[in-house]
C-alpha cells in the first residue's frame, strides 16, 4: 500500500447511503423516530425480513400509531434513513448496536449518523455550522442558525425559494429536536451544543462507510463525516488509533504520511 493514497480507487459504484440530491422539507414532522425505529429493528433482529416488517407496521400489529397514514409516514422515513440500500452490513451493524440497548450509546449514534447522511440539509447544518461553533462553552443553538443557513444556500439550492416560511420554520425547529434526541444538543426549549458519543462500534462503521465510498488515507481522515461527532483532525487519528488498537484496521500517521489499511471487503458494495 502507497503511503498516502489521494485517489478515490474507480470500481462499483458506491452504496446509496448519502444524500446528494436537493435539500428536503421531508424532515419537517415525525423527527428523530428512536422508538419506532427500535421497534422496527428489534423486529429485524427477530428474523422478520425487511418487507414483512413493513407490512407489520402498515398493518398496526407493529406500531401503535391508529391512523394508518401516521403508519404508513413513520415508515417511509425510517426506510428511508435506514433501510433503502438494503445493504446487509448496515442491517447488521443496526441489529448488532441494538443488542446493546435502544438507548445505548451505540445504537444511537448508528442512528443520528445515518439520519445525517440520508439527510443533506441536517449534513451541512452540522459539518458546516455547529462543527465551526465549538462545543466547549455549550453554546446555545437557536432555530434562527438554521434558517440562516437556509439563507446562505439558496442562491445555490433554489428548491429552497419554493417552500414556505411556515416550513422553513417548522424544517428547523423539528431539526433541532431530532438533534437533541441524537445527542447532538441538549434542552428543550432552550437547546445547547454537546459532542454526541462516538462509540469504537460507530467509529468502524463510519470508517467502512467512507472506505465503501473510495476514501483512502488521507482522505479519510480529512473528511468532513466525522465533523458530524465533532472531531477535530487530530481526534480522527487518535480514533484511528484506537480501532487499530483493536486490530480490525491497520493505521499509522507520522507528520503528513497517512498509512490506513481496512479490510477487504470493506471495498465498494459488499
Amino acid at each position: 500500500m502507497n503511503k498516502d493514497q489521494n485517489t478515490r480507487c474507480l470500481g462499483p459504484s458506491p452504496p446509496a447511503i448519502r444524500d446528494v440530491g436537493p435539500y428536503s422539507t421531508r424532515n419537517t414532522a415525525k423527527g428523530a423516530l428512536l422508538t419506532e425505529v427500535g421497534q422496527v429493528v428489534a423486529a429485524l433482529a427477530r428474523g422478520m425480513t425487511v418487507d414483512q416488517v413493513r407490512d407489520a407496521v402498515l398493518s398496526g400489529s407493529l406500531l401503535t400509531q391508529r391512523s394508518v397514514n401516521s403508519r404508513k409516514g413513520i415508515w417511509d422515513r425510517i426506510h428511508y434513513r435506514y433501510l433503502t440500500h438494503r445493504l446487509d452490513w448496515v442491517m447488521s451493524s443496526l441489529i448488532d448496536a441494538f443488542k446493546n440497548g435502544a438507548h445505548a450509546p451505540e445504537f444511537i449514534s448508528l442512528l443520528y449518523l445515518h439520519y445525517a447522511l440520508r439527510d443533506r440539509l441536517t449534513y451541512d447544518f452540522v459539518t458546516e455550522v455547529l462543527w465551526h461553533t465549538g462545543y466547549q462553552t455549550r453554546p446555545l443553538v437557536a432555530r434562527n442558525a438554521v434558517l440562516d443557513l437556509l439563507d446562505a444556500k439558496a442562491p445555490n439550492h433554489l428548491e429552497i425559494a419554493r417552500w414556505r416560511e411556515s416550513s422553513r420554520v417548522k424544517l428547523a425547529g423539528n431539526m433541532l429536536s431530532a438533534l437533541r434526541d441524537f445527542g447532538v444538543l441538549e434542552g428543550i426549549q432552550r437547546k445547547f451544543l454537546v459532542r454526541p458519543a462516538l462509540p469504537l462500534s460507530t467509529a468502524a462503521h463510519l470508517l467502512r462507510i467512507l472506505t465503501a465510498e473510495g476514501n483512502r488515507g488521507r482522505q479519510v481522515l480529512e473528511d468532513s463525516t466525522w465533523r458530524l461527532f465533532l472531531l477535530s483532525e487530530q481526534e480522527v487519528a487518535a480514533t484511528l488509533a484506537n480501532l487499530a488498537r483493536e486490530g480490525e484496521i491497520h493505521f499509522e500517521k507520522v507528520g503528513t504520511t497517512v498509512v490506513l489499511q481496512t479490510p477487504k471487503h470493506w471495498e465498494g458494495v459488499p
